[in-house]
C-alpha cells in the first residue's frame, strides 16, 4: 500500500455498476455492492478472487458487519428491505421489511442495535441485532442517508 500503486484490476459484468466495497473486519474479504446487477459479490482480499456473489434487493447500498462479525447487513436503494447475511458463509439469513430506500448502517458500542438510515419513510430503523427483528423506528429529516452512531 505504501507504493501507491495499482495491483490488480477486478472486472466485473457490463453495466453492473459495482457501488460500495467495504473490506471485512478480519481484512480477509472485499465486499462488493452492484447496483444495477443487483447482487452482493465477496472477493479474496489477498488475491482478489472471486469467492461468492449472492442475489440482494434493487441497487444494494452498502454492507456492514456485526461487531461480533457473525453477520453482515445489506441495504437496497429501490427496495423495501434490508438483507442479514451470514459472515462466513455468504448466504442471506434474512430480510427485514424496512421501508423503500434503505442506506448507511450503523451499530451501537454494544453491538445489540443497528440502526439503518431509510430515505423514503424518513427515518431510521433500529433492528434488534440478537433477534434480527425491526424494534422501532426514530423520525428523521427528509431522506436521511448517512448516520453516525456514538
Amino acid at each position: 500500500m505504501a507504493s501507491r500503486r495499482l495491483v490488480k484490476t477486478v472486472s466485473f459484468p457490463a453495466h453492473s455498476k459495482p457501488h460500495m466495497l467495504r473490506v471485512s473486519p478480519d481484512g480477509k474479504e472485499v465486499w462488493v455492492q452492484t447496483a444495477d446487477a443487483n447482487t452482493n459479490v465477496v472477493l479474496d482480499a489477498s488475491d482478489l478472487t472471486l469467492l461468492s456473489t449472492e442475489p440482494t434487493g434493487k441497487q444494494p447500498v452498502t454492507n456492514a458487519w456485526t461487531r461480533d462479525r457473525r453477520y453482515s447487513f445489506v441495504t437496497n436503494g429501490q427496495d423495501t428491505f434490508a438483507q442479514i447475511f451470514d459472515a462466513r458463509t455468504f448466504k442471506e439469513v434474512k430480510r427485514l421489511t424496512i421501508g423503500q430506500g434503505g442506506s448507511n448502517i450503523g451499530f451501537s458500542r454494544d453491538g445489540k442495535t443497528a440502526f439503518i438510515a431509510v430515505r423514503g419513510a424518513n427515518d431510521v430503523a433500529v433492528i434488534d441485532v440478537e433477534k434480527l427483528t425491526l424494534a422501532s423506528r426514530i423520525r428523521a429529516g427528509t431522506e436521511p442517508q448517512g448516520l453516525i452512531v456514538r
